[in-house]
């Protein structure tokens, strides 16, 4: 009788590319991933990788060639760099699963190099137009809930999942400061609280009468609001304000392009987006639509040594 190695077990079994992938959605959950993630994940195996075999299929019909025609289909369609790096980043993760338990044989998917694209921000005259207060007598709550909301991202630069989890007691009005529990690298982050979002949230907490432990940005009936319904409140207080809508987390974007051409530097801006790594934020800075040249001309040193070099001589001259 021939031995079968324990290693090898696995490829014997006729499972499915969709029931290995429900597999490895339950490992995902059964290791602590976020819900946010898991989500992200269903969604590419519902929307994406059946794009790329049919998920009724055995396994082994997910091959290395299929993959690499699915991406050079995508370069030839003109889709985003990102869309297909981003692509390859997911279904690598879910191949390693496969890997590790042998259901496929190991082969390496290359993530393709991309040209990243500038990010999109919101202007300063967009930005005036969001944060003009509503009148409190006559706006709906959803309205002046979503005012509340754009001064909030725009004076804190978090990401849209930080803010739904923030809760009133996070705000702390006698130091100042903010505590974002819920962040993209599991740490808690203490942020400063601006003088102007202190007035803006002081108000608007004791306007809709929320205690301690609510959701600072609930539902009417008090409970936690998700990402779509966030997303879609503020398209349509954007419709209302005459201002094109390009996602939550364009404000980050916006927040660390004002961040930086108001003076403030890279370091105190890494701490702020709570990156764990200082070329993550030179990578998200080279990024930003900035414009230094006035910054270039005020701080170059050159510039700068050649005005005081002036001033000397002036200086000299007058006491003559």
């Amino acid at each position: 009788m021939a031995k079968l190695r324990l290693k090898n077990l696995n490829k014997t079994t006729q499972k499915t590319i969709g029931e290995i992938y429900d597999d490895y959605l339950n490992y995902c959950t059964s290791i602590g991933q976020r819900e946010n993630t898991i989500k992200s994940k269903e969604n590419f195996g519902r929307y994406v990788l059946t794009k790329v075999v049919n998920m009724e299929d055995n396994i082994q019909t997910l091959t290395k060639n299929k993959i690499q025609n699915y991406i050079n289909f995508m370069r030839k369609e003109g889709y985003k760099g990102n869309t297909y790096k981003t692509f390859t980043i997911k279904l690598r993760a879910f191949l390693t699963y496969c890997f590790d338990n042998n259901y496929l044989t190991k082969f390496n998917i290359k993530i393709p190099n991309t040209l990243l694209e500038k990010k999109k921000i919101y202007t300063e005259e967009e930005v005036l137009k969001l944060l003009k207060k509503p009148n409190t007598n006559t706006c709906l709550v959803g309205d002046f809930r979503s005012w509340a909301i754009c001064s909030f991202l725009l004076g804190t630069g978090c990401r849209a999942e930080t803010l739904l989890n923030v809760h009133v007691e996070d705000i702390d009005f006698n130091v100042d400061s903010i505590l974002f529990r819920h962040m993209k690298t599991k740490k808690q982050v203490t942020v400063p609280l601006s003088n102007t979002l202190k007035v803006t949230l002081m108000e608007y907490i004791q306007r809709m009468g929320l205690k301690q432990e609510d959701y600072l940005f609930p539902l009417l009936n008090g409970e936690k609001m998700n990402y779509d319904t966030c997303h879609q409140n503020l398209k349509n207080y954007f419709r209302h304000r005459k201002v094109k809508f390009h996602g939550i987390n364009t404000f980050r974007n916006t927040f660390a392009t004002m961040f930086i051409k108001n003076g403030g530097d890279i370091y105190r801006l890494k701490a702020i987006l709570a990156h764990s790594n200082i070329k993550t934020t030179e990578r998200y800075v080279n990024l930003l639509p900035l414009d230094l040249s006035e910054d270039i001309q005020q701080f170059n040193p050159l510039d700068v040594l050649s005005k005081k070099s002036r001033k000397m001589r002036m200086q000299r001259g007058g006491r003559r």
